[in-house]
């Protein structure tokens, strides 16, 4: 590990702190009780409902309107657990409070999490509080740290284990660099912050295949490593760690409550919903479409049972989307996964308002000056503008790091395979630019090595220049 110059980590700690004042500053004036109401919290309220009701000893209750089902919950455990903790020792506003806390103490964790992966990759500390100051300060993540919901700890757990993967498994000795833990106690690390991030949200279920794959082309570019960096054994080990932290989550299904379920059981129902072309929220597809499977549903069927019919309806229901137009579905998932591409998230956190559908009303029926300046005054157009700039920056920029940075794919490829890995996976289930939000914090760290490496070619061609004349 690279050691941070004291002028630096005095900034570094800075932007930290200003960061985490943000994030604390915005948590004091949001609702706390009014999540648990039924109707109130939409997400947020269905995570803080089976939190508790996962502590509560029952398999089936009401908080506040809002029903759980511990036997039969639909996603991976870590988020519902961490939101049901706290509810066990303190009254309902002040564990929302707390979790609060601890989410925004996770996200300016990722902040500094950026700065040591640029720190890690180009070795310009410039760049790397760059990448800090991008992710502490952005509105985007400020909001989401006060979110109740999964994305601050799965996109911390994201950087953890890429951070840990490229500053401790990538082989460095060409670098020089010293390493402080060995090559099987980092894997171990990489799987574990991997598996939580899979346990939080089961999108990233096959990412660590491709860290097998990056490994496998490591042995075979890098023979000299090959003593050290024996590519099977050392795959074999990280699957086996992670396989091994998800596989209590099944384990505890199948004890308890007799169920057998690998993280999630809502994958059919996020093909479907990419699949269907009628457009409505997710419940009201859900129930258009389980009528057809409900009809076939005896009352004596069980959970498994109606679990089996669902499924069914919903591979039926997939394939006649696909057989009948199959161009058309998949220009319909390109436009769609596009769109959340390029609509950044956060947005509506500062009023419900689009700036982009005003900006395109403006430029196509108005461009008077007196438009504009309604335009400016729409509710959050200072920090909604702010979020677009940023996203565009990072996604700009970033895709010019990719390419700057292709010579030293050892270190970026996990980076970009991420990016893709997230991206093509969207384009099957789901997408939304919430589901895409985790790519922004890679976003970021490629456009802060972009800029490094653009500053550090102008500075030698004035060099040059300089000794020239």
């Amino acid at each position: 590990m690279k050691r941070v110059p004291g002028n630096s980590i005095r900034w570094l700690w800075l932007i930290l702190f200003i960061g985490l004042l943000l994030r604390l500053l915005h948590a004091s004036d949001l609702p706390t009780v009014l999540l648990f109401r039924h109707g109130g919290g939409g997400d947020s309220g269905w995570y803080l409902a089976n939190g508790a009701g996962f502590f509560s000893g029952k398999e089936h209750g009401y908080i506040r309107g809002i029903a759980y089902y511990i036997s039969n919950l639909p996603t991976p455990p870590f988020y519902i657990i961490f939101a049901g903790i706290f509810q066990t020792f303190l009254p309902k506003h002040e564990s929302v409070v707390l979790i609060r806390i601890v989410q925004c103490f996770v996200s300016v964790g990722t902040a500094y999490l950026a700065f040591r992966i640029v720190l890690t990759v180009v070795t310009d500390l410039r760049a790397g509080l760059m990448a800090a100051a991008l992710v502490a300060l952005h509105p985007a993540f400020i909001v989401e740290s006060n979110t109740i919901a999964t994305e601050t700890f799965y996109i911390f757990f994201i950087a953890m284990g890429l951070w840990l993967y490229i500053e401790y498994v990538v082989p460095r000795d060409s670098i020089g660099r010293r390493q402080t833990l060995s090559i099987n106690l980092a894997l171990v690390l990489v799987a574990l912050a991997f598996a939580m991030a899979t346990l939080t949200r089961a999108v990233a279920a096959l990412f660590p295949l491709g860290l097998v794959a990056h490994m496998l082309l490591l042995n075979l570019y890098d023979g000299r490593y090959d003593g050290r960096f024996r590519w099977f054994s050392k795959s074999l080990l990280l699957l086996l760690v992670y396989g091994a932290l998800l596989s209590t989550w099944t384990i505890h299904n199948l004890l308890l409550w007799n169920r057998f379920v690998i993280l999630s059981d809502q994958l059919m129902p996020a093909i479907w919903r990419a699949a269907v072309t009628n457009d409505g929220s997710p419940t009201e597809n859900d129930e258009l479409l389980l009528q057809e499977a409900r009809t076939s549903i005896d009352e004596d069927c069980q959970i498994d049972c109606k679990f089996q019919h669902e499924t069914d309806a919903y591979l039926k229901q997939i394939q006649a989307s696909i057989s009948q137009d199959g161009v058309g579905y998949v220009l319909r998932r390109l436009g769609e996964l596009g769109e959340s591409i390029i609509q950044p998230h956060g947005t509506v956190s500062f009023g419900s308002a689009s700036i982009r559908e005003a900006a395109m009303n403006w430029l196509q029926n108005d461009r008077s000056a007196n438009g504009l300046i309604q335009l400016t005054r729409i509710e959050g157009f200072a920090v909604k503008l702010v979020i677009w700039i940023l996203h565009f920056f990072a996604i700009v920029f970033g895709l010019a790091g990719v390419c700057l940075m292709r010579k030293s794919w050892r270190h970026t490829a996990p980076l970009a395979g991420f990016l893709a890995y997230t991206t093509l996976i969207h384009f099957i289930v789901l997408d939304a630019p919430r589901y895409l939000f985790p790519n922004e914090i890679i976003w970021i760290i490629f456009a802060s090595m972009s800029l490094s490496i653009m500053a550090a070619r102008l500075s030698r061609r004035d060099t040059v220049n300089s000794a020239a004349s």
